[in-house]
């Protein structure tokens, strides 16, 4: 588990290394030698004006060895493993970000479930007011017209720290990644109570993108 850490630390400093949409063949794993045609390929295609999609791969003898693919610095999409006749051996697949659906923990409870109301709810004020500071249209989602109300869900455990972020509407992957970094960076809320103790709450939060 260590070792895996540590690799996926020199992919995300690889990958935050590059903000430019394209393709860039390396010497080494880690982005330190790049070369004109190396074994390493990284390829950068921009999803947004704030989120790109990076597929970082190994070849050896014209044969792909393993890609993995990211959203931003998230793992995405699938990562694959080949074997020696380039068949697939194994798969993982990362896509729980943006997967649509619900995914409740068992020992989360529902905000209705709190008796307290959205309106008197200092939680619910900071995730409104931290959305209006840090929201962008896309640029791209404007220029193709495209609006909507996306819905996110997550949950706030008994430390108020934020996680299982997921979206369970979406309406186009620009506007489903600009929530999902919009709530990602909103790490920390108070935590909940119910019957004196401190639970786990499953919480959904509409964001809504309307051209005039």
């Amino acid at each position: 588990m260590k070792r895996t850490l540590i690799i996926l630390l020199f992919f995300s400093n690889l990958i935050w290394a590059q903000t430019n949409s394209g393709t860039t063949y390396y010497k080494d794993k880690y982005g330190k030698v790049e070369v004109e045609n190396g074994p390493y390929m990284l390829k950068i295609t921009k999803i947004n004006d704030s989120i790109t999609g990076h597929v970082f791969s190994r070849t050896k003898d014209q044969q792909k060895i393993w890609t993995k693919s990211y959203l931003g610095e998230q793992p995405y999409g699938s990562w694959t493993k080949y074997d020696k006749k380039g068949k697939v051996e194994m798969t993982t697949d990362y896509n729980f970000a943006l997967k649509y659906g619900e995914y409740m923990p068992e020992k989360a409870i529902r905000f209705s479930e709190l008796g307290i109301t959205i309106e008197s709810d200092p939680n619910t004020q900071k995730i409104q007011r931290h959305i209006v500071n840090q929201f962008r249209y896309p640029e791209m989602a404007q220029e193709e017209r495209i609006q909507g109300k996306v819905t996110v869900q997550f949950t706030i455990d008994e430390n108020g720290d934020i996680g299982n972020l997921r979206i369970l509407e979406g309406v186009h992957i620009s506007l489903d990644t600009e929530c999902f970094r919009i709530m990602d960076s909103l790490k920390k809320l108070d935590p909940y109570e119910k019957d004196g103790k401190k639970v786990m709450v499953h919480y959904t939060m509409p964001i809504t993108f309307r051209l005039a």
